[in-house]
């Protein structure tokens, strides 16, 4: 009787090893399920001007960042495949009175994403006060700045040999650190780089050059600690100046970024997909 009970509890946790083995783990959910991105967009500026159904320039306005845009048509070039952003020391002083003038596009009333993956080749000039950048704004923002949330796929100063990564919310307004909101990711100063996101429901992660260089994950359910939950539209600009990247040695001007493409990608787990896409019309 004891060597048939044995042999019973023998066979069963061999039969309980070999389930579980077996069996999915649903530990985590769908969340951890891996995500599989698919295309959905290129943009490799062929031609010699802008796409106006999918690009805008990008105007003046008060803050630091967007201080010295400007809308002159020599300020965004599109040439040979690539994008060109420039920042420029202004000779026409009597049309505009400002001293240095930007260039910058943005997707703003053309497209959208809700979560996904954006991907952007691009080679950024060294210049004492550039400050070029590549950014996320919501296409119809619920709340005010930071409660409406902002990402920042990446922001260079000056001639530094890495970029920022940064998230602004409410939360990180007063949390900087609950969890962290920026880091930084190394580059080739002088060469070409693929920047990118990969944001989910879950968690938004930054690449350069395909390796993982910061994340910023959901905690709770407070959307003023994760607001990053509607669709938002994609900036790039070449700025010039501000209290964080300091003077501008004008002498050095024209200095310019240049984009060779952009593409998005939808994701999806399971074969669900959880991108969404909105083309709104100014």
């Amino acid at each position: 009787m004891k060597i048939q009970l044995a042999a019973i509890l023998s066979l069963a946790c061999v039969s309980a090893c070999f389930a579980a083995k077996e069996a999915p783990q649903k530990s985590g959910g769908a969340a951890t399920a891996p995500v599989v991105w698919k295309l959905k967009f290129t943009e490799d500026f062929k031609g010699n001007k802008l796409n106006e159904k999918t690009w805008s320039r990008i105007g003046p306005g008060t803050s630091d960042w967007n201080r010295n845009m400007s809308e002159r048509p020599d300020l965004i070039a599109v040439k040979d495949g690539q994008l060109h952003a420039y920042g420029v020391k202004n000779d026409d002083l009597a049309a505009d009175k400002r001293s240095v003038l930007t260039g910058g596009i943005s997707t703003h009333g053309h497209l959208a994403v809700k979560y996904g993956k954006v991907e952007i080749r691009c080679k950024l000039e060294a210049q004492k006060g550039a400050w070029p950048a590549i950014w996320m704004m919501p296409e119809k923002p619920k709340a005010k700045w930071p409660d409406c949330g902002e990402i920042d796929i990446i922001e260079r100063l000056n001639s530094d040999g890495f970029v920022y990564h940064t998230v602004h919310s409410g939360w990180t307004a007063e949390h900087k650190n609950d969890p962290p909101n920026g880091g930084k990711g190394n580059i080739k100063p002088n060469d070409w780089n693929v920047y990118a996101i990969e944001w989910t429901p879950e968690k938004i992660t930054w690449t350069v050059n395909g390796k993982a260089t910061h994340s910023y994950a959901k905690v709770g359910d407070d959307p003023n600690r994760y607001p990053w939950t509607e669709p938002f539209y994609l900036m790039i600009d070449m700025q010039l100046g501000g209290q964080w990247v300091g003077a501008i040695d004008e002498s050095t001007l024209p200095t310019a970024m240049h984009v060779d493409w952009v593409k998005i990608y939808s994701g999806s787990r399971n074969g669900k997909t959880f991108t969404e896409f909105l083309k709104p019309t100014k």
